[in-house]
């Protein structure tokens, strides 16, 4: 069948919608922004947004049927709520019809009407009338002089209108019944999927400093691919994803996704406190084309904040609680990545002081190559005076192996003492400093008899240690650990 035909059919739909939607406000909800950007538009898509639309209806006297079809193809029918705000006119019943899922669907609905079958004859197309008896492999109708006609093959079909519960677009009917006639305003709020947003942050740093000079840029991606178009919306940020119990409706054809346009704003929005997250309402009016990814700004820009750049090592067994002394020794040597991180404070001294949602940052670095991207990171959502600590890869130059020696036992089984040694091996042409997080796995009741370097406490389980590297050179660490444990605790 030719689908241009199919297209000519519907358009001998009638929609009995005469709205017009303005003073549209949406609160999009953070997460699923990854699998937003890559999915089907249809029903169960991933995303939480909250729109709520002013829609003008003109009414007559007593009872309306009032259609509205401009709706995303993942609405929540659950969720959505349709009033007067005069709250003179009354709203009854509400339908959601199903959006049309192809020619199929169409052909088995359309059983009993009257139809017109175009065939091919040669060069010619012959049209055939009846009344459609069924519709799988071929055409049965029904013809004006009772014979029965089975066509196997057929070019196009016409009807004069669409079926009963069938439309193009997925709809909202209500039933509302008005004390007169005229214009009338109501409310439509739903949810649905097919919407998300997330972070993304951009850091410059000025030098390769330990303590360092940096530029900071926020901005959010907003994602559209819910089967329509938003032309201009009040749109509200929110950095959370709250529990859903969804159900969706309609299929859809898959969208490519493009860039928009950025909208034109002044500032970065101030964030407010929404519920148990934090809302960012955007200034001015935001489009929101059907399947475009938008860039809009988060935070206001920050020029030459301090900032800490290190590099760490990390061993294993971090956060590791025993439930028992862990008497067996781990004998060998293991070599351990070491990490490049950077870490500054979200304060209002360094110019934030602001909550930051959750997003992916990239650091890059002036050098004599240029601007280097010295890593990505995933940033959590981070409150208002919390500091941020960044892990941006392995770095090349260094290399951290760690032993286990002298572990011994005491004859009673009550105590134990273990010496564990680092080499820190640096092959840059500058010294650096390296910060050693050490676990000590093995009991709970632990103290530090020897080491050749300051150490400090970080929580119950671990200590660190601060390593000053000379350039290409090696320099070894190493700590002796004495742990005990009561009578009535077995190993």
């Amino acid at each position: 069948m030719r689908p241009s035909l199919l297209s000519a059919a519907l358009a001998l739909a009638v929609t009995s919608m005469s709205a017009t939607a303005d003073d549209t406000r949406i609160t999009l909800y953070s997460g699923d922004f990854d699998s937003v950007s890559q999915a089907y538009a249809g029903p169960g898509m991933p995303g939480l947004a909250l729109v709520s639309q002013a829609l003008d209806f003109t009414v007559k006297q007593g009872g309306n049927t009032l259609d509205f079809d401009r709706l995303p193809l993942a609405l929540d029918t659950g969720t959505v709520q349709f009033s007067s705000t005069s709250g003179k006119a009354k709203v009854g019943a509400q339908r959601y019809d199903f959006a049309l899922s192809g020619q199929d669907e169409l052909l088995r609905r359309a059983i009993g009407q009257r139809v017109v079958v175009e065939q091919g004859d040669g060069s010619t197309l012959r049209r055939i009338e009846g009344v459609l008896l069924s519709a799988g492999n071929g055409l049965t109708l029904k013809q004006d002089d009772g014979r029965i006609r089975v066509l196997a093959n057929y070019a196009g079909f016409e009807l004069p209108a669409l079926p009963d519960g069938l439309a193009t677009r997925p709809t909202l009917r209500w039933q509302v019944e008005a004390p007169s006639a005229g214009k009338e305003r109501f409310q439509l709020d739903y949810a649905t999927g097919g919407l998300a947003w997330n972070a993304e942050y951009t850091v410059v740093l000025a030098d390769a400093k330990q303590n360092c000079r940096m530029a900071l840029e926020g901005a959010a991606q907003v994602v559209n691919r819910s089967g329509i178009g938003f032309p201009a919306a009040a749109l509200t940020l929110v950095a959370g994803n709250p529990n859903q119990v969804r159900q969706a409706a309609p299929e859809a054809k898959m969208m490519m996704a493009r860039v928009a346009a950025a909208p034109m704003m002044d500032s970065a929005p101030e964030p407010v406190d929404s519920g148990e997250y934090h809302a960012y309402p955007l200034k001015g009016m935001v489009e929101l084309p059907d399947g475009s990814v938008q860039r809009v700004p988060l935070i206001a820009p920050l020029d030459n904040a301090s900032c800490t750049r290190r590099y760490e090592v990390q061993s294993g067994y971090a956060g590791y609680r025993p439930a028992r002394p862990q008497v067996h020794p781990n004998d060998g040597e293991s070599t351990l990545p070491v990490n490049t991180t950077l870490a500054f404070a979200n304060s209002k001294a360094q110019g934030l002081g602001v909550p930051l949602p959750a997003g992916r940052v990239r650091v890059f670095q002036h050098d004599a190559a240029g601007r280097s991207l010295l890593g990505e990171a995933r940033l959590s959502h981070t409150a208002a005076n919390q500091d941020v600590r960044l892990e941006l890869g392995e770095a090349f130059d260094l290399s951290a192996t760690r032993t286990a020696r002298d572990f011994r036992l005491a004859d009673d089984r009550l105590s134990l003492t273990e010496t564990v040694e680092f080499k820190l091996k640096n092959a840059k042409r500058e010294a650096v400093a390296v910060r050693l997080h050490e676990a000590l796995p093995r009991w709970q009741d632990w103290e530090i008899v020897e080491t050749t370097g300051k150490w400090e406490k970080e929580d119950a389980q671990r200590i660190r240690f601060d390593v000053n590297v000379p350039a290409e050179e090696e320099t070894t660490v190493h700590y002796t650990v004495r742990y005990r444990w009561p009578v009535n605790v077995k190993p």
